[in-house]
Parts: C-alpha cells; structure tokens; sequence
C-alpha cells in the first residue's frame, strides 16, 4: 500500500495548507544498477541487436533517398525486424558475434517502402534476378510483357517510371556497401512492352550480399488531358526489394526452409554512372 504523508504549512494569512506526498513502495529483492546481472544469453542477443541496429541504419541511410515520398515512420522499424531475422540464421557463428552472410538473407525479400502499394499493383509477375556466375554479375529482368494495363491502374495513368538498383553489401568485419544504379526506363501507354533486362557488375567481389531494388513512378494526366505531372500519391509509387541473394566465394548459395531458421566506412554511391538497359 502506498503511504500518504500529510504535511501542514501556514501561509502569511494563517490559512492551513495541507501538502500530499506518495511514497513508493521499494522492493528489497529487486537488485539494480551494478547489483543488476543479466544473464549471459541475454547480454549475447543484446550484442547481436546492436549489431544489426547499426547494420539497419547504414543501410537505411543508403535508401531513403532512392524514393523518400514512400518512406514513413516505420520503414525503419520493418527493415530492423527483416534485417535481425536474417542475422540470426548465421550458422557460423555463435550467438553474440552473428553476422550477415552467413545463412539465409531470404527475409529481406519483398521489403517494400510502404505497404500503401507494392509492385503487384503494377505487375502480374514481379521483376527477378538471376546471378551469373561466369561474368560475376547480376541480371535484373522486368517483365513488361505482364504490366497492368495503364487504365487498370489509373484511368489518368500518362506514363510510368522504372528504375533498378543493386545495393552490394560486403561480406567483412565493416560490412562496406556500394549501390550501382540503373537508367531510368520510361514507359507511356503506346510502347511496345518487351522483357527488358539490366546487367550490374560485381567486379571481383567474391563474399557478398546482393539486394535487387525496383521503383516505380507515375506521371499522370491534367484534367485538360494535354499536360503531365509527377504523382506523390503514395499508392501511385513503389520501391520494393525484389531479390536478396547471398554469394559466398564465388558461388551462389540457398538455403532449404528448415536451414533458414564503431568507425564506419562512408558508403559509397556509383548513381553518377548509370547502367543502360538491355
């Protein structure tokens, strides 16, 4: 039970005041401050949470630019979740010291921005990646052949804007990341809509993390059917990792379902030297 102390005071008038206060009960058994062990295990996954904490936000930091509008307060806080869950398939190492790349990255595909919308409102059959061992690179291939008619996604759709990214996250102690960039791929309602593909490059990268990145945007029609302007409709946007691929020494690595279970490096940016379209 709490207990109330009244306290009476006089003011200048002689009036009584009466003055409250609680008294928190303390418990004798509840240890705190240096007294406080927390258990071994706890302390290890709390290792593992600040690694990929910081893991989350370098990574955040890389791609909030590449569509800003469709960010909202928890794009953070989905990506953290996704990007702990592939953290904690690490078969290599023991809790504690867990580490990306070293078990199944597949919980990271199909983050996307926003949930408003995600590129099944604008494909039947979302864009996919494919790893060519031969030439150490990335092929990602939009299937334009399965777009959504222009009208069936906005009666005012004009035009729509595709662009592809391949953010190429390191496998070492700094966990360095690069981010290579398509052009853009403008489609209006009369082209003909064939597969296009675009080719990224790893170079000599052997030990890597790979995440495909598709956008979308829209440009729609003024009321007078002449003019166009860029959408922010939230739902007329989209920016969804359609792939996450793990190579380890060269080699492309998947994982069955029951598998699956401080000075920082700048990150780098290759946007200036935009990848053309097959």
């Amino acid at each position: 039970m709490l207990n109330y102390n009244c306290i009476f005071k006089h003011n200048q008038l002689g009036e009584g005041i009466m003055f409250g206060s609680f008294e928190n009960p303390k418990n004798p058994n509840r240890k705190q401050g240096k007294d406080y062990n927390v258990s071994e295990l706890s302390q290890l996954a709390g290792d593992d949470f600040k690694y990929t904490n910081k893991l989350a936000s370098r990574l955040y930091k890389l791609l909030k630019p590449i569509q800003e509008r469709s960010c909202d307060r928890f794009t953070y806080t989905r990506l953290q979740k996704a990007l702990y869950k592939a953290v904690r398939n690490d078969q290599s190492h023991d809790l504690g010291s867990l580490r990306l790349g070293y078990g199944d990255v597949s919980s990271l595909k199909g983050f996307r921005f926003s949930l408003k919308t995600s590129l099944g409102k604008f494909f039947v059959n979302n864009p996919a990646s494919k790893f060519d061992k031969g030439k150490n690179s990335i092929e990602v291939r939009v299937p334009l052949d399965s777009l959504q008619k222009f009208e069936n996604i906005n009666s005012r759709l004009a035009k729509l804007v595709i662009k592809l990214y391949c953010i190429v996250i390191q496998i070492n102690d700094r966990n360095d990341m690069e981010i290579h960039v398509s052009k853009n791929l403008e489609l209006q309602r009369d082209h003909v809509r064939k597969d296009r593909t675009v080719s990224f490059s790893l170079g000599d990268r052997q030990d890597v993390v790979i995440l495909c990145l598709c956008t979308i945007r829209c440009w729609l029609m003024e009321a007078n059917e002449k003019d166009t302007f860029l959408s922010n409709d939230a739902t007329l946007m989209a920016t969804e990792l359609v792939d996450a691929i793990l190579i380890r020494d060269g080699e492309l690595l998947t994982f069955s379902q029951e598998d699956s279970n401080d000075l920082l490096p700048p990150l780098r940016s290759n946007d200036g030297d935009e990848i053309d379209w097959d």
